[in-house]
């Protein structure tokens, strides 16, 4: 967008189309490599699931482990799947999506705050995992085992990809040439100023629009009323089948439609992709009926 500063609406328009391009390639490259749906070549998963780490800014180590191993084997497990955490050592979380979370009167307005902080999951999502990765070594209830040589090459190495070409980038090229040179912030013009904050609010506005996006589409199919929300009983034993629990913690919407099964990523089968999770997206929509029969 920098090339077109002075262009506010231009601006606008490409931030929001960046900003798709950002969700869908994780509701594709990143979610489907960490299924290991794409090709039997492990070079290809790695190469694939990287978009996180260099072009999201977030680690697709944390995200395969808490993915794979944490919600698709309990979903919807009260205190096992932590994409449902609802309580971080011994502090309620801000929203409340389950029965058994425990009433607080701020659930009120949760409906006027969260969709405001569900613009920050990329942000969140970023500290949170640094937080996983250095302090706590689990995610929830689910222990992360020891990270690799190469992990922690891919974990830092994106970081610096990420902030380079999303902040820093931008930023140099809004400076003024003899700034650049000089190395010098002494003397800003007011419109160069205005550029410079235009740069980070779009870029903080893309972050928002991406981290919306992600997490409607996540939480759809998940989070809502007509789900089931297994419990164990005193052993810590669901009583039911695995598949059985998959149909009924998971919500199909607008399977007959390409445009929604494209711009979610094909999760609007979600029910498929749950049963046979490593089935590749672009068959889903042949897998919902054999499910639904």
């Amino acid at each position: 967008t920098f090339v077109y500063r002075d262009h506010l609406i231009a601006c606008i328009v490409l931030t929001f189309l960046f900003a798709v391009f950002l969700a869908l390639g994780t509701l594709n490259a990143t979610h489907d490599c960490s299924h290991f749906s794409v090709t039997h070549k492990p070079w290809v998963w790695r190469l694939l699931g990287s978009w996180h780490d260099f072009i999201t800014g977030m680690s697709e180590y944390v995200w395969t482990n808490q993915h794979i191993i944490g919600h698709h084997l309990y979903t919807n497990v009260d205190k096992a799947d932590p994409d449902i955490v609802s309580t971080v050592k011994d502090v309620p979380d801000l929203r409340r999506i389950k029965k058994t979370q425990t009433w607080f009167p701020r659930y009120f307005y949760q409906h006027i705050y969260m969709p405001i902080l569900y613009g920050l999951l990329g942000t969140k999502t970023r500290i949170t995992e640094l937080l996983i990765l250095f302090v706590y070594r689990r995610n929830g209830t689910l222990k992360i085992a020891k990270t690799s040589t190469a992990h922690w090459c891919l974990f830092f190495g994106g970081k610096v990809f990420y902030y380079t070409y999303r902040i820093l980038i931008p930023l140099w090229v809004g400076m003024p040439v003899s700034q650049l040179v000089t190395f010098s912030v002494d003397v800003v013009s007011p419109y160069d100023l205005c550029l410079l904050w235009l740069q980070l609010s779009l870029v903080f506005l893309c972050d928002v629009l991406a981290s919306y996006y992600l997490a409607l589409i996540f939480q759809f199919s998940h989070v809502n009323t007509n789900v089931q929300w297994p419990l164990p009983d005193e052993n810590k034993v669901i009583q039911a089948d695995w598949w059985e629990m998959q149909i009924q913690t998971c919500l199909d919407y607008a399977t007959d439609s390409w445009f929604v099964t494209f711009m979610a990523g094909t999760l609007n089968h979600h029910t498929a992709h749950h049963v046979f999770p490593y089935v590749h997206q672009c068959y889903l929509p042949l897998v919902t009926p054999i499910v639904r029969k």
